[in-house]
């Protein structure tokens, strides 16, 4: 099937008025990239990803999308080159394991690193704290990037909300521009 702009199409033929309905984009795709810490932390983190799926996300995530005897490295490989977004879910042993590039966390870091180095403005890669202690801590090749913290609290919520924004590419409204005082 050819990819072909419907709205443009009917607007042209009279069928739609101009502005009615935009184009339409492709959803968001991300990568979630975490540590199996606790059975309990694999289902949060299936649940994050089933909300982000519910919310218009496309999701790669390995408990989705990797069978018994497939190469865990080249998933992750791809799942890094192939996203537009990565999130990085920053729990106290994903850190742990990102600086001491052990397992699948720490050849994922690896591959992270050659990207950051390559993009040096990227923002493709979005550390997701979910922590119980302070201060949080990040990796450091993640330490000066903005990070959204869905640790348990009262501001979750909206912090999820605030990654669906970004994640769909929707800035946050600002208030109108005021004249000035004199």
């Amino acid at each position: 099937m050819k990819n072909v702009d419907l709205a443009d199409v009917l607007h042209r033929a009279g069928l739609l008025p101009t502005g009615l309905l935009g184009p339409l984009r492709r959803p968001p795709h991300v990568f979630i990239s975490y540590s199996w810490d606790s059975p309990e932390h694999r289902t949060w983190v299936a649940q994050l990803a089933m909300t982000l799926r519910l919310n218009g996300v496309e999701v790669t995530l390995d408990q989705w999308h990797v069978r018994p005897g497939e190469d865990l490295a080249h998933f992750m490989a791809r799942g890094l080159r192939e996203s537009d977004r990565v999130l990085m879910i920053c729990t106290e042993a994903y850190v742990q394991k990102a600086q001491q590039r052990q397992g699948g966390v720490g050849y994922e870091q690896v591959l992270v690193t050659a990207q950051l180095m390559r993009e040096v403005g990227t923002a493709k890669f979005i550390p997701i704290i979910r922590q119980t202690t302070h201060p949080r801590q990040l990796p450091d090749e993640l330490a000066a990037r903005m990070y959204i913290d869905l640790s348990d609290g009262p501001e979750q919520h909206a912090n999820q909300q605030r990654l669906l924004r970004d994640l769909h590419d929707v800035g946050v409204p600002l208030p109108p521009l005021g004249r000035p005082p004199f």
